[in-house]
């Protein structure tokens, strides 16, 4: 059947995060009639810091939305790692990250990209239900026949499964999470913190012990980001309450500020918290339903680019929908052009994920030797290629 050409336009994307927002606007843009349902009952605020740069990048440029990127101004000036006591003994400056990348360089929280997207989706009328689910779907061949949580059936031509790691619809169309999932040993946490007593300055600071490392950034001039990674054997789900409970035991006795930080944040206030768990597929696609962002292609926080391809995802998906005759023809181009980059990244992350944070045995001189070295103004272009933060893309028109 010619999808493009077909009377049914409606398509349902079942996730409002990165991939799902981004996937919509450009679907709506084309001049398909996007739904996106969203398990949560509004934008997330929760999250971690990240670098934003090269794929990501790119496909900001290319959606327009670069300059709301560059409002952000977060201003991390350096990488600094300290000691127990707070000490700096490493300060890394970035003006070489940025001079080698032309200054297509800037940190964001997550929250922030979803938000810009969030808008974007306002500003063109596309259609949101927050605190939706699918319950039903069925691929007739024709159609996909959805029944939602809230009550409403309906058919789409597509469905997409934006939805991360615990993807409901990669479940009901493909099968048990535990099938596609690699556990990399590590749990990670991320929160706010708002009237603090610490000053970290504009520097990422870095503080790092055996088996757990804690990363601390000033938003602004009330509020730090922290992102706790801690080694840990794979527990599956964690409820909500038990979460914070979890870190601080992780996080008993450990120096510099991060056992007080854990202890100053209230319980009230939400959490980021998931497992560094890859997700590893053999196929994208089946019949007219896709997956797409950490459903079906998480890289983890190890590899650091997973929402830059969650954007690249999108862009691919929709460019490819909007130029070929049929679904199976786009999904096809769409696996094509970036599973190889993403099959890449993820075995990269596998490789990293031993040295990502300290062990017993590798917490020594020669670790904190090579983090000054890999950002030395000697080694910044080769640390540059090593992370990978050329554009995916930068050959796909």
């Amino acid at each position: 059947m010619n999808t493009t050409k077909a009377s049914n336009r409606k398509v349902l994307i079942s996730g409002g995060g990165i991939a799902g927002l981004a996937l919509g606007i450009l679907l709506k843009e084309q001049d398909w009639e996007p739904t996106i349902v969203e398990r949560d009952p509004g934008v997330r605020t929760e999250g971690y810091v990240m670098d934003f740069a090269g794929t990501g990048w790119d496909v900001a440029e290319r959606m327009q939305i670069i300059d709301d990127v560059r409002i952000i101004r977060y201003q991390v000036n350096a990488f600094r790692y300290v000691d127990a006591s707070g000490k700096p003994y490493a300060t890394l400056p970035l003006d070489g990250v940025r001079e080698a990348l032309d200054g297509k360089y800037t940190y964001l929280r997550r929250s922030d990209l979803e938000h810009i997207l969030f808008n974007k989706a306002q500003r063109i009328g596309l259609g949101i239900r927050f605190g939706t689910t699918i319950q039903f779907l069925k691929d007739n061949g024709n159609e996909v026949d959805v029944v939602l949580s809230d009550g409403t059936s309906e058919s789409f031509a597509l469905v997409f499964g934006a939805d991360g790691v615990h993807s409901h619809v990669r479940e009901r169309v493909f099968g048990p999470e535990t099938q596609f999932s690699r556990f990399l040993g590590y749990y990670v946490a991320a929160f706010h913190l708002k009237n603090h007593p610490y000053d970290v300055g504009t520097a990422l600071t870095i503080y790092e012990e055996p088996n757990r490392t804690l990363w601390v950034y000033s938003l602004h001039k009330n509020v730090l980001s922290a992102m706790y990674v801690f080694r840990h054997d794979n527990i599956g789900y964690v409820p909500l309450q038990e979460r914070l409970s979890l870190v601080r035991n992780a996080y008993r006795g450990a120096g510099w500020i991060a056992e007080r930080m854990l202890a100053d944040f209230p319980h009230t206030e939400p959490i980021f918290f998931d497992s560094t768990t890859q997700i590893v597929m053999p196929s994208w696609s089946k019949g007219r339903i896709a997956l797409l962002g950490d459903a079906c292609a998480c890289l983890t926080l190890l590899a650091g680019q997973g929402s830059h391809l969650a954007l690249a995802e999108a862009f691919v998906l929709a460019t490819e929908l909007g130029r070929l005759n049929s679904h199976e023809a786009a999904f096809a181009a769409y696996e094509q052009t970036l599973k190889a980059a993403t099959e890449k990244k993820q075995k990269e992350a596998l490789r990293l994920s031993k040295f990502f944070v300290p062990s017993e045995n590798s917490f020594t001189p020669l670790r904190r030797f090579i983090e000054r070295m890999l950002f030395s103004k000697l080694f910044i272009g080769y640390s540059v290629k090593l992370f990978g933060v050329k554009s995916v893309l930068s050959n796909y028109h």
